[in-house]
This record gives C-alpha cells, sequence and structure tokens, in this order.
C-alpha cells in the first residue's frame, strides 16, 4: 500500500492528487461492498466449501495483474511531465 501511495504521488500533478486519492479509494472500497454481496450470494446459492474455494482461487488469481505488469521491474519513480494548464481556467488576457 505504500508502493502504491507513493507511486501514485510521484506520478499525480499536485492539482489532481485529491481526484486521484478519492478515485483510488472508491475503486478498492467500493469492491469491498461489492464482493460482500456477490460472497454472500455465492455462499447461499453454492454453500460453504464452495464459495470458498472460488475465492481462494480468484485470489490467487489475482496475482497475475501484478506478476505480468512492468512495474514488478521498475527501479526508480519516473520523472514527472510539465504541468498541464487546468481546462476550466480562464486563458490569460492578452497584453494590451
Amino acid at each position: 500500500m505504500v508502493a502504491q501511495a507513493s507511486f501514485q504521488q510521484a506520478l499525480t500533478p499536485d492539482r489532481l492528487m485529491g481526484r486521484m486519492s478519492a478515485t483510488a479509494r472508491f475503486v478498492s472500497w467500493g469492491g469491498l461492498a461489492l464482493g460482500g454481496v456477490l460472497g454472500g450470494a455465492a455462499g447461499s446459492l453454492l454453500g460453504a466449501r464452495p464459495t470458498l474455494c472460488v475465492g481462494a482461487a480468484g485470489m490467487t488469481l489475482s496475482l497475475l495483474p501484478a506478476l505480468l505488469s512492468p512495474l514488478r521491474t521498475l527501479r526508480e519513480l519516473p520523472r514527472t511531465q510539465d504541468p498541464v494548464p487546468l481546462s476550466d481556467q480562464a486563458p490569460a488576457a492578452p497584453a494590451p
């Protein structure tokens, strides 16, 4: 979790940091609620043992994206690009 947050903060411009953090939390914490509902439904339909086996297989397969990611071999954080102006800001007025 610390490495993920450090990587996100290193690559995200300061003006987008709040949006990035909120989106990352929404996706990760929203998945917990969805998983709880799906796990309860699967437990009711399949029973406890098959549901736990499906969950264990899913958790094992969740390792694949990390193993296949180029981030696995990254040894230093890439440098950020030049800041981009916000699109909702008015352009600067030309000099008279």
